[in-house]
């Protein structure tokens, strides 16, 4: 893909590389950026779980600098019983969640729900939760977070020194593991710092869904596995659609790849390698210039 793209870029002309889905991009952003290929891309580059991780931790920075707004300490409530050590089970309510964890979630959601009638433009959210006298454990631990975390914030010297920074690991759950932190760490830098070359970019990144009414010189569609697209739980039909309008976004060239192995985090199904080429593919009757065997993409 790569290879295609410089190629193309250096004979003057447009690239579109299509993917059935965003997860791709991050991958495909670091190969074209080793490749010294210019490129644009709408979506967020950095992984989803990194993605997750940073949003709820900023959520807890913007308010453990202003704990008196009731929206941003609202905000902040969810934040914390929906992950970290004061995490409560049950946020999706789907089918596999258990009809107990369920009652136990939406006991503490009402109990938070509860809070916003004491109060008033005088009495803030934060103050209110701090006043209750009998909170359940479940709110009572989350409270706990909050407060110790708007100390750490507030008290850094001394023994406190990077408190604060423990805490915000703590209370969103997302850097207990120091790997975790060092992935994410790798992953911001990829993106921002060691990122994409600098100059005019004639090569964007697109999932398959937002590619309509687009049109490129050379087009490459990348992740034709059977699991990825059409895959086993989605409208096969749709899916063809969106196939067949990868296709036509072409100008003059059209490439499509598909892998022998994928990471678990692009494919839909269970398997990462013995991965089958999309049926789509023989439908429209193009055969693959190499062989699973190879192990090389196709």
């Amino acid at each position: 893909m790569a290879r295609v793209a410089r190629q193309s870029v250096g004979e003057h002309k447009t690239v579109l590389v299509l993917a059935p889905k965003s997860a791709f991009f991050p991958r495909l952003s670091r190969v074209l950026s080793r490749y010294g290929v210019a490129h644009d891309c709408q979506e967020d580059l950095l992984p989803d779980a990194t993605s997750h991780r940073l949003s709820v931790a900023w959520q807890l920075v913007e308010w453990v600098q202003d704990p008196n707004d009731s929206f941003r300490t609202r905000v902040a409530i969810e934040c914390v019983i929906n992950n970290g050590v004061a995490k409560v089970p049950g946020a999706t309510k789907g089918v596999r969640c258990k009809a107990e964890t369920i009652a136990s979630r939406v006991r503490v959601e009402t109990e938070i729900a509860r809070l916003w009638s004491d109060v008033t433009n005088r009495r803030g959210l934060m103050t209110v939760l701090e006043s209750v006298s009998s909170p359940s454990k479940e709110l009572c631990t989350a409270r706990n977070v909050l407060v110790s975390l708007r100390e750490s914030y507030s008290d850094y010297s001394g023994d406190q020194r990077g408190e604060f920074a423990r805490r915000l690991a703590l209370a969103c759950g997302g850097w207990i593991r120091p790997e975790t932190l060092a992935k994410d760490l790798l992953s911001i830098k990829q993106r921002f710092m060691g990122g994409r070359p600098p100059g005019f970019s004639s090569v964007q990144l697109m999932t398959l869904r937002k590619a309509k009414g687009l049109e490129a010189d050379v087009v490459v569609m990348v992740g034709l596995e059977d699991d990825i697209i059409p895959g086993s739980a989605v409208d096969v039909e749709e899916q063809a659609r969106l196939f067949y309008v990868g296709m036509t976004r072409a100008k003059t060239t059209l490439f499509m790849i598909h892998s022998y192995k994928r990471p678990r985090d692009v494919s839909f199904g269970m398997e990462i390698v013995d991965k089958r080429r999309s049926r789509f593919l023989d439908a429209v009757g193009i055969k693959s210039k190499y062989r699973k065997d190879s192990a090389k993409t196709a």
